[in-house]
């Protein structure tokens, strides 16, 4: 898992992006990623280590698209597809990062339980599997 976020670690810089690993924060509290800041803020104390690949490409689509989370509180429909957004990207960012390591998962609901996505993304998970 080291390796994938290094991965993602340095995609975030390839993009020009940055960002802020937090070591002491609340296991509950979610990584946020600030476009206005061009940071993302990764909390490297998330209750569930294995889900911290799919937290950070998810922020990184977030920064991709340029959404933050402070518009939310302004359109609830927006905040839909802008999560939507920043799922899809998750999900092919870490088929990508399969397929330039040689690894070999054959099985898009496999892959998505390697990676810890969350089960109301498997269908998503499976389209993007086969487009």
């Amino acid at each position: 898992m080291d390796d994938l976020i290094t991965y993602l670690l340095n995609y975030i810089l390839n993009k020009g992006f940055g960002f802020e690993t937090l070591n002491e924060a609340k296991s509950n509290w979610p990584s946020v990623a600030d476009p206005t800041k061009n940071l993302i803020f990764i909390n490297m104390n998330w209750h569930n280590q294995n889900e911290l690949p799919f937290q950070i490409a998810h922020e990184i689509g977030h920064m991709i698209d340029g959404d933050s989370c402070y518009m939310y509180k302004k359109n609830y429909l927006m905040k839909i597809k802008s999560e939507d957004r920043a799922d899809t990207f998750a999900i092919n960012i870490l088929k990508q990062y399969c397929e330039e390591n040689d690894f070999c998962i054959t099985n898009p609901i496999i892959f998505a339980q390697q990676f810890c996505i969350p089960r109301r993304l498997y269908n998503v998970v499976e389209y993007r599997w086969y487009a």
